[in-house]
Formats: structure tokens, C-alpha cells, sequence
């Protein structure tokens, strides 16, 4: 009663911080009609990244799109098939999000949606690998007459010939990868206006007549260039774009080992921005960052002396990163504009980390790194040298960071109740014959099963005992008879499992035989209600 008795004002201030699904199952069944009514008035942060089918049809059924303040989908955890249905319903065009003003969307291939919400404001979206559409969503985005922010990750890099026209005099921040430079990237900033920041890939090198007289007039402050071996250097960057920009005032600029960059060129560059930050990638393991030079010239001691007497408003900092980003095999080095930084500060952003167990190792090379959140332990063979413990691997990597695991090894000389236990891992990549011996892995969410096959009676073992918190499933059959007896199981209207998506590997051979098999009871009632679709290689179901 006291609950009840809170001002209107205060409540909705209260449920625009609920989850919609929260909201709907806690209240609507008190038959509140005050509570009801202020629930299709709130505002709401609608995220339905782990969403089940039943929780997705309850958003569909009671949700307004004009209350949607901040939305997130993905079709990572429905196989593809959540994004299409939530635009498809009658409800939810695109054109009824009158009050959206976030908008992020994962996994798409770009024919979702046909337009965007009228008051959009920002917008980020991943595309699949194989993104079919993904130039026709481009070129929507940078037409757009509201977004200021706009973060077009994959699928496609954008090329003046195939992505025109465009034109948005709102947009201030972007994020893309553009074909060639300078050709496209004169395109983008002729049909972008307002752009002040610009973080971009190029992949190829084109030619062009003419720098457009538009670009001097160009507002764009910042820039976030990766050539990716293009051939492009420092100083055709610096006199076909830098030089034409007028407002321009930091800049981190990637290349490649085998780039040939002359100090001199950074110095100088240095002196007329506010920052700049050099990234040489693609290191060889024998590299030693000591003795590299670009051009002729010492890099490290170049930067050290002409640095120190400048002014601490202006940063040059260079530093070398192994390929691919964010991925470790060996030591790297950070130098930043004043002093020699140890090995330890650039491993804290490092996040990932692959560990052959068969080679000897020296945990005492190089530093623990601090961030990591993908591990993988590989192993050749047996381990005869004893188990490989929690010890061993925080040697490598800060335990309490770690949240995806794959052991692909033959041993099973690996401690995993240990690692478990001290790590807090989302997602397991593993053969079951390795995961059975231990008794409760609590905080697991996603797990893999995908190098041997399982039997129903284990799976009904692994959801009852082990892992009892599961959402998404990935495991491997050779049989229909065997593919529906695990369905049998997850499926069943009385059972109580908490997946949300399974993937089921099978075999070509056997596709036509299990879509013969299985249609008829995925479409009925026998099983729980759930999506699902299949191709030659993958049964995909969410739940």
C-alpha cells in the first residue's frame, strides 16, 4: 500500500530503470489499474540482447514503441530471426519510434529495416560477415537528417560508386571503413559537413585529379586512420587530407611493418597538432623494439630528445602493437613521449591470449596482462609434465578478467574446476569427455560442445548437474534419432531449462533426413514454442 501511495511522477522515474520484461511480470498481474496505466506511460530502455522467445512475445504484446527511449537488439542469440520479426510486427515500424534517440542493432544483414526512426540520434550497428545489404544500409544512414552520431562496424567498406548519393549535414562523429583514399574519403567529407570526428579503415589507394575546394572548408578536428598496408604514407596522408583541413587537431595513424616511415615526418606533424599517436602493426615475433628503426633514424631516442622540450599540451606518442589488435603471442613495447614505458603498460590492453601448452614457456618474459577476456589453451599432445593449474595460466593472464575459455587440447591434464572457480566466465568452448568429471559450474552461460558428439542422457546429466544456468548451447549429432532425443529433452513443455538459443551441428548427409523428421513436431505442440531455421551444415533454434 505504501508502494502505491508514491507519486505518479516518482514511479515513472522508478520504472524507466526496469527492465520491460521485469515491469510486466512483476506488475501487470496485480491487476493494478493506476500501475498499468503508468507502465505504458514510462520510459523505457528496451535491451533485448539474451531474450527468450516467451519474454520477446510479452515485450510484443505490451510494449509501445512510442515509450522506447533506447533500443538494442541482436540476432546473435536467435540465430538471425529476432531483428526481422521485432520490424515486422505492425507496431513496431520503424516510423512509430517517434521518441527513439539510441538505436543499436548486432548481426544484421541490412534489409531489416527500410528507414530509420524520425528523431534518431545515434546509431550503431554490426553487420554479419555476410551482410548482403549492407551498402543499401549505408547508404540509409548517410542520408540521415537527425543523427549526430553514426557507427557503421563490417560488412562493407564504403565506396562512392556503390553507396550514392549521400548527404547529412547532422552527422558529427563517424565510424566506418571507406574503400579507397583519397577518391572516397573526399566523397565522405564533401557529403558530410558537420563531421568533426572520423575514425575509418582504408583498404585500397586510388587517384584523383583535384583536392574539392569543400574540404578546406571541413570542420573535422580528429581522425582515426588505418591504412592497412595500402602503400600510403605519412607524408601523402599529410599533403593530399591533413594540410586541406583547417580545424584538424589530433591524429593516430596505423600502418604496417613494412611502411617506411621517416621520423622526421612524424616530428613534424606533431608540431602542428594538438596529438598524435603512431601505431606500426605486424611485428615480427623475432623484432626486437630496442633496435627499430623507420628510415634512417632511431625512432625511440628521436622522439625522446625532441619531445621533452615541448609543450606537455602536445603529445607525440608511438608504440608498436603485434597483429592482429588486441591479440598476444610474444612481449611488444610502449613508448610514449617522455620516458621509456615498461613492458607491463601496454599488456593492459591486450585482450586476448593463446597458450600452446605443448611448447616449453618462460611466465617470467614478459607481464601478466591485466584485461583479458578470451583465452584459449591449445595442446598437441599429452601433457606429461604435470596438470596444468590456475597458477600456471594467472602467470600469463589476470584471472579475474577471463570470461570466454576454448581448450582445444588432446590432454586432459587441464585443471578446470580450478580456473572455474577463480575466473568468471561466461563462455566455455570444450569436449565433453574434459567437462564431465566436474560437479557445478555455476556462472557458465554459453557452452560449446561441438568437437564430439553427446547423447541425450548426457545432455539431461549437463543441464540437471552441471551447468543448470545455461542459456546457449552448441553441440554435434550424427543421427536424427539422436538430434531428437536431445529435443525431446530440452524441449519438453514441463521442463525447466534456462536456454535460450541451441545450435546443432549435423551432418550434410543427414539435413534433409532430420528437416523430414523433426519439422512436424517443431511446428506442433508436442515441443515448446520456438523459432528456428535450418540449413546443410546447422539446426538453429531459439527458445
Amino acid at each position: 500500500m505504501l508502494f502505491n501511495d508514491l507519486p505518479s511522477e516518482l514511479l515513472l522515474e522508478l520504472f524507466s530503470y526496469l527492465r520491460p520484461t521485469d515491469l510486466y511480470l512483476s506488475f501487470l498481474p496485480l491487476f493494478n489499474a493506476r500501475l498499468s496505466e503508468l507502465i505504458t506511460q514510462a520510459d523505457l530502455s528496451v535491451d533485448l540482447t539474451y531474450i527468450s522467445v516467451s519474454h520477446f512475445l510479452l515485450v510484443l504484446r505490451h510494449c509501445s514503441a512510442q515509450q522506447i527511449v533506447f533500443l538494442r537488439l541482436t540476432n546473435q542469440y536467435s540465430h538471425g530471426l529476432l531483428i526481422s520479426e521485432f520490424f515486422a510486427s505492425k507496431h513496431f515500424h520503424p516510423e512509430h519510434f517517434v521518441r527513439l534517440r539510441s538505436l543499436h542493432l548486432d548481426d544484421i544483414i541490412g534489409n531489416e529495416i527500410n528507414h530509420l526512426p524520425p528523431c534518431l540520434e545515434r546509431l550503431s550497428v554490426k553487420f554479419h560477415k555476410k551482410a548482403e545489404h549492407a551498402a543499401k544500409f549505408y547508404q540509409l544512414a548517410l542520408q540521415s537528417t537527425t543523427l549526430r552520431q553514426c557507427y557503421l562496424i563490417g560488412g562493407y567498406a564504403f565506396d562512392s560508386k556503390t553507396c550514392f548519393p549521400i548527404s547529412s549535414r547532422t552527422i558529427e562523429r563517424l565510424h566506418m571503413a571507406i574503400k579507397s583514399f583519397p577518391q572516397d574519403l573526399f566523397a565522405v567529407l564533401q557529403a558530410l559537413p558537420s563531421l568533426i570526428k572520423l575514425k575509418t579503415r582504408i583498404y585500397t589507394q586510388s587517384t584523383t585529379s583535384q583536392i574539392p575546394s569543400v574540404i578546406s572548408q571541413s570542420p573535422l578536428m580528429h581522425m582515426n586512420i588505418d591504412l592497412q598496408g595500402t602503400g600510403i604514407n605519412l607524408t601523402m596522408l599529410d599533403s593530399q587530407l591533413l594540410s586541406q583541413l583547417p580545424r584538424i587537431q589530433s591524429l593516430i595513424y596505423q600502418s604496417y611493418e613494412k611502411s617506411s616511415e621517416d621520423v622526421h615526418n612524424l616530428l613534424k606533424l606533431s608540431t602542428r597538432l594538438r596529438r598524435i599517436q603512431f601505431i606500426q602493426k605486424g611485428l615480427s615475433i623475432s623484432t626486437n623494439i630496442d633496435d627499430c628503426e623507420l628510415g634512417s633514424n632511431n625512432l625511440v631516442v628521436a622522439v625522446q630528445q625532441i619531445t621533452s622540450f615541448r609543450n606537455s599540451r602536445q603529445t607525440l606518442t608511438l608504440h608498436t602493437i603485434p597483429y592482429p589488435d588486441k591479440v598476444i603471442h610474444l612481449p611488444f613495447v610502449h613508448w610514449n613521449t617522455t620516458h621509456h614505458c615498461h613492458n607491463h603498460a601496454i599488456y593492459d590492453r591486450v585482450e586476448r591470449v593463446r597458450i600452446n601448452l605443448s611448447e616449453s614457456f618462460n611466465p617470467c618474459n614478459f607481464s601478466t596482462c591485466q584485461n583479458v577476456k578470451h583465452l584459449t589453451l591449445v595442446c598437441n599432445n599429452d601433457i606429461t609434465n604435470g596438470t596444468v593449474s590456475a597458477d600456471i595460466v594467472s602467470s600469463f593472464v589476470r584471472l579475474a578478467s577471463i570470461r570466454h575459455l576454448i581448450i582445444n587440447s588432446q590432454t586432459s591434464m587441464i585443471d578446470l574446476s580450478s580456473l572455474a572457480s577463480l575466473t568468471p566466465l561466461h563462455s566455455i568452448d570444450i569436449a565433453w569427455s574434459q567437462l564431465r568429471p566436474y560437479a557445478f559450474l555455476t556462472n557458465i552461460k554459453s557452452l560449446s560442445l561441438i568437437s564430439e558428439c553427446v547423447s541425450w542422457r548426457e545432455i539431461e546429466h549437463l543441464i540437471s548437474y552441471l551447468i543448470p544456468q545455461l542459456e546457449h548451447l552448441q553441440l554435434n549429432v550424427t543421427t536424427s534419432d539422436e538430434c531428437r532425443e536431445i529435443l525431446n529433452f530440452l524441449l519438453a513443455p514441463g521442463s525447466t531449462n534456462k536456454l535460450i538459443s541451441i545450435k546443432i551441428c549435423i551432418c550434410q548427409t543427414l539435413s534433409d533426413q532430420i528437416q523430414h523428421d523433426l519439422e512436424p513436431l517443431l511446428l506442433s505442440s508436442q515441443w515448446t514454442q520456438v523459432r528456428w531455421k535450418m540449413d546443410n551444415w546447422y539446426l538453429y533454434i531459439w527458445k
